[in-house]
């Protein structure tokens, strides 16, 4: 389920009581929101699924295809000209180029002896791959992270932003005179941004999936 930066930005703002973007310029949330989706993809990654063309190569050439939402294949499916499963191709087992298929530098490598049952077909590769990040200063911009990545990335944004009020004694002033905020001291901002990094640790262990093998 997509989710657009527009909606991220006016659920974060609520959450930092920053409702009237006083303290934090979008660009500024914005460059948060993308470093907690690259943060939750090492714990959570996105499932995909990619779909190649291939023709069979000549006996004993390199075989490779270059992928670009897979990064993390775990199996490798062959389908004919008319889209018929024809074969499964199983991953290396670590013996040298003829032992199963691997992936080096964003490219899928198939042994230079395999032959395909069809000689023109598509791959289905499945996998794992990064979740895209939203566009800087397009509000409309999509990212496809689900709900529960969604909630992720807020508490990711959250405990980020206010560890940077820690740090920048103005903007730290600016959040203050908010209302809502003005009771709160160097010392309990202190401790909420401590809170917060607590709560992340304990979302990024609440979120981890192991990934599956090939």
């Amino acid at each position: 389920m997509a989710v657009t930066f527009a909606t991220l930005l006016t659920s974060l703002r609520r959450s930092l009581r920053d409702e009237n973007a006083t303290t934090w310029s979008d660009n500024q949330l914005g460059e948060l929101v993308n470093q907690g989706i690259d943060a939750i993809g090492s714990v959570y990654p996105r499932e995909v699924i990619e779909t190649v063309a291939y023709t069979q190569p000549i006996q004993g050439a390199v075989n490779s295809v270059a992928l670009s939402t897979v990064t993390w294949p775990i199996r490798i499916d062959v389908y004919d000209a008319s889209s018929l499963y024809v074969e499964t191709v199983y991953p290396t087992l670590g013996y040298g180029a003829n032992s199963g298929w691997e992936v080096h530098a964003g490219k899928l490598f198939f042994p230079p002896h395999y032959r395909f049952t069809s000689d023109t077909g598509t791959f289905r590769v499945f996998g794992y791959g990064a979740w895209t990040p939203i566009t800087i200063g397009a509000t409309s911009s999509t990212s496809e992270i689900d709900t529960r990545a969604q909630n992720a990335v807020k508490v990711f944004v959250e405990a980020e932003a206010l560890t940077m009020l820690m740090y920048d004694r103005a903007q730290f002033q600016q959040w203050q005179v908010t209302a809502g905020n003005t009771d709160i001291s160097a010392l309990g901002l202190n401790n909420l941004a401590l809170a917060a990094q607590q709560r992340w640790r304990q979302e990024k262990a609440r979120i981890r999936g192991f990934r599956k093998q090939g």
